[in-house]
């Protein structure tokens, strides 16, 4: 739960959202920004020593920030889903899929043809539907290729800015901010929800000379350090490139009045091995390093709540955690939980293609402090989350029992939940997707490790 002032605040939050709806006033916008492929640990107001995010660092200091917040899955498509769905993969469907619409060979040589995915269905309801329907006025900019038009994440936004990631390094911060200005220069009387997606920390690695030099020590040749060293001296000022750019979005803010009547979301779809364990990327498991993700949240009023929240929360119970202070009815069939403890289990899941990888697929499921892997080859695990990651080994035989009981508990629950609407018509994916999707190691190579942590 909350610490003592957000525990004491947060019915009186819910209250005061509902009376002001009663009254006429103008309901709070929602801003809604997601950092790609950004890990935990690298933030500064979560223990990282180097200064990457002071303007994030800040915001936190005067909101809340959730200590053990997880991800759905390793990878955008399905993550976003569940944010604005409210609803685990199994259930949106938005994922890849050897027999989905979505063909992702486009200019691919050689057999490709089970490169495919599924986007998300029209037959759900999205935060931004809802909000829409509320009468706010809701805008999207993204920077990355799995967030185009084409995999259906645009349903009920009626401004949708899917330009510039045509590059192997997306929509850089810079231009995402300056869109995100120009959109709300536009929407200063209604009510807005706008949502931002930074790119970054995505790799390739290569931030601004101005990022690079403030945090690169001086005297200090990137190149000649080994490989992992060099990718989390880059990832790192990618991170402080991308928060540079977040305060110049908060100052605009302030500069409008929009700071204290603004909701504000910060949280990663993901994160990075960068390394550890001799592996790079994402997407393929679901280690500590890939969905232990940060999640900030600044609610509106001259006096938010503070303070650390060390309750485990999931991407899934944003949105109805949101619609539930802003006294808007949910969607039916979400599996997210609106206030803490969650009342679903902590799960994530990862399919991978077969033609890119040969690692299988991935399940997980949190007991406490015992993390269950589940893997389609044979390779399922378990480990003790108290343990110092150096020092984690699987406790199958330590713990048979349950192991077993864990089993059985992920995967009913999976089978219980109701499976995807309608996956739309078969149609190509643009080359240039395609191609950014591959050159980003979405759509091949070999699979950077098992899903152990």
């Amino acid at each position: 739960m909350p610490n003592g002032t957000a525990r004491r605040r947060l019915l009186p939050g819910l209250i005061g959202a509902l009376l002001l709806a009663g009254c006429g006033q103008a309901p709070p916008n929602v801003l809604l920004i997601t950092l790609d492929t950004t890990r935990v640990d690298r933030l500064g107001c979560y223990g990282h020593d180097r200064p990457t995010t002071p303007h994030l660092d800040e915001l936190a200091a005067r909101a809340l920030r959730y200590t053990r917040a997880y991800a759905v899955s390793s990878w955008t498509l399905p993550t976003h889903a569940s944010l604005f769905t409210g609803k685990l993969p199994t259930s949106h469907g938005a994922e890849y899929d050897p027999e989905g619409p979505l063909r992702l060979s486009a200019g691919i040589e050689g057999d490709f043809d089970m490169m495919r995915a599924r986007g998300l269905s029209e037959d759900e309801t999205t935060l931004a539907e809802v909000l829409r329907d509320a009468g706010y006025a809701t805008g999207g900019i993204v920077a990355g290729p799995w967030l185009k038009k084409v995999f259906g994440l645009d349903a009920g936004f009626e401004f949708w800015d899917d330009t510039g990631i045509e590059e192997l390094n997306g929509r850089r911060a810079d231009g995402v901010t300056r869109a995100a200005l120009e959109w709300l220069a536009q929407h200063d009387e209604a009510p807005f929800f706008l949502f931002l997606n930074y790119y970054d920390p995505h790799g390739p690695f290569s931030p601004p000379d101005e990022a690079k030099r403030a945090i690169v020590p001086p005297g200090v040749d990137p190149r000649t350090l080994s490989p992992v060293e060099q990718s989390r001296l880059l990832y790192d000022a990618e991170i402080l490139f991308m928060d540079r750019q977040i305060g110049v979005l908060f100052d605009e803010l302030r500069r409008r009045g929009r700071w204290e009547d603004t909701w504000i979301v910060i949280v990663a779809d993901h994160g990075e091995l960068l390394g550890n364990g001799g592996r790079f990327g994402h997407g393929d498991t679901l280690t500590e390093d890939e969905i232990r993700v940060p999640l900030i949240v600044k609610e509106p009023g001259v006096d938010p709540p503070t303070g650390a929240i060390d309750e485990r929360i999931q991407q899934t119970d944003i949105m109805p955690m949101l619609l539930a202070r802003l006294g808007l009815p949910a969607p039916r069939n979400m599996q997210g939980s609106a206030a803490l403890p969650v009342a679903h289990p902590i799960v994530a899941e990862v399919y991978p293609l077969e033609v890119a990888t040969d690692g299988g697929a991935w399940r997980m499921i949190l007991n406490r402090d015992l993390k269950y892997l589940w893997n389609s080859k044979g390779n399922s695990v378990l480990v003790s989350l108290s343990d110092p990651p150096e020092a984690r080994r699987d406790l199958t035989t330590v713990l048979p029992e349950e192991r077993e009981r864990m089993d059985r508990v992920l995967a009913r629950y999976l089978e219980s939940l109701p499976r995807p609407g309608a996956a739309g018509p078969p149609q190509e994916v643009d080359a240039a997707t395609v191609e950014a999707l591959r050159s980003l190691g979405y759509l091949g190579g070999p699979s950077p490790g098992t899903g152990g942590d």
